[in-house]
């Protein structure tokens, strides 16, 4: 359980930003196995002391950059579903739509479904990505028990289902031969389980 949490950087720094950004690039293009810290300090230009100033190790690195691409995904999700939504009681089915849309991206495929449970190991993959999906799924179960959709009750047990069974869709689409295929199948799968939750969408 001690090595599921990193230690946190020293002194964030310029350095910091230039190492998730480079490595990034590299773990998204090539996935994490096939990266060697060198070639990671070398893209960024700075020094491996510089690397281990900021991260205990490459699984840190990962983790951080695991984690800024969550920050990122979470921002766009809800961004990007406001922007489609015309009522509240939609928010649910058009923005889990959106996710799996943004999830079937080979970089969040590939640093997020397929590398980070692995490289992070499942307990730790499941708690980091928590209060993500918790916020955004919470926040849009929420516009259902105001509106009278769904009768109130703690929803936290309900949005761990729901975001149980949308990240068994994107890791699903993520592993496909035909990714396209997939996406249609298991979004249209997701929208009738949650069909059930409020009114259709006009998504």
């Amino acid at each position: 359980m001690s090595q599921s949490r990193a230690a946190p950087a020293k002194k964030p720094s310029p350095n910091r930003e230039k190492l998730i950004a480079a490595a990034r690039t590299l773990f998204a293009g090539r996935g994490y196995e096939a990266v060697g810290t060198e070639e990671i300090v070398r893209a960024a230009g700075v020094t491996r002391g510089a690397l281990y100033h900021q991260f205990t190790d490459k699984r840190d690195l990962f983790r951080a950059v695991f984690v800024a691409m969550l920050m990122e995904t979470g921002q766009e999700i809800f961004e990007e579903t406001m922007k489609r939504i015309e009522h509240d009681r939609e928010d649910l089915q058009v923005g889990t739509q959106v996710m799996l849309d943004i999830f079937s991206r080979p970089e969040v495929q590939r640093i997020v479904l397929l590398d980070g449970p692995s490289v992070l190991g499942w307990t730790d993959w499941r708690e980091v990505q928590r209060p993500f999906h918790l916020a955004l799924i919470g926040h849009a179960l929420q516009h259902l028990v105001e509106e009278g959709l769904i009768p109130e009750q703690p929803l936290e047990p309900l949005a761990e289902v729901i975001s149980g069974a949308a990240m068994q869709a994107a890791l699903a689409i993520a592993e496909a031969d035909d990714a396209q295929a997939a996406r249609e199948t298991y979004g249209a799968s997701l929208m009738q389980l949650l069909s059930r939750l409020g009114a259709p969408s006009n998504g």
